[in-house]
């Protein structure tokens, strides 16, 4: 196979400008959603404050949940995909998963976007099912779009990608590697 593009995250973007971009992201979309929310919620009930703590919760979980989401679409590859778990400061999960091996593009934009598909549909009917606690949905909707800003920008990259190529991740990033003609 031959590398068809070879993308850096630290050379590329760096990560003070992923952390300003994935705040402005994050930001926006609180923006933009909660003012349509309350608009459809404000009429008809209002928000409640209590059950703080589960906001908290699910805010704390939102992280490793993302992780989850995005190694189920290729647990069935065993041991090309590796899994690092570690905690800093004894509280905060780090979770890395990297595909070691080539994988199809399209497995790899699957397991890429599952994260943001899944919790937000799930946050956001949930917004509806539970209209006093549509602040804190909001929130959490908000911060997860912002944890997906990477994704989008790997997604961004590979949907130039030739049809058939497959995606190999290292240290620094990802390659998009083609099949040599026969």
């Amino acid at each position: 196979m031959n590398c068809w593009k070879t993308i850096n995250f630290s050379k590329q973007y760096g990560t003070e400008r992923l952390f300003v971009l994935s705040s402005l992201t994050t930001l926006f979309a609180f923006i933009l959603l909660y003012v349509p929310v309350t608009y459809l919620i404000i009429p008809k009930n209002f928000f409640y404050d209590n059950h703080f703590v589960f906001f908290l919760i699910g805010l704390f979980l939102l992280y490793p949940l993302h992780k989850i989401l995005h190694f189920l679409p290729v647990a069935h590859l065993g041991k090309i995909v590796k899994k690092q778990f570690e905690f800093r400061l004894f509280i905060f999960p780090i979770i890395n998963i990297k595909v070691c091996e080539p994988i199809s593009k399209n497995l790899f934009i699957f397991a890429l976007l599952m994260p943001f598909i899944i919790i937000n549909a799930v946050l956001i009917s949930t917004c509806f099912l539970l209209p006093h606690y549509a602040h804190y949905f909001t929130i959490l909707i908000a911060f997860h779009t912002g944890l997906c800003v990477s994704d989008f920008i790997c997604f961004k990259n590979i949907l130039t990608a030739p049809r058939h190529s497959f995606i190999e991740e290292n240290d620094e990033g990802f390659e998009i590697l083609i099949s040599r003609p026969s």
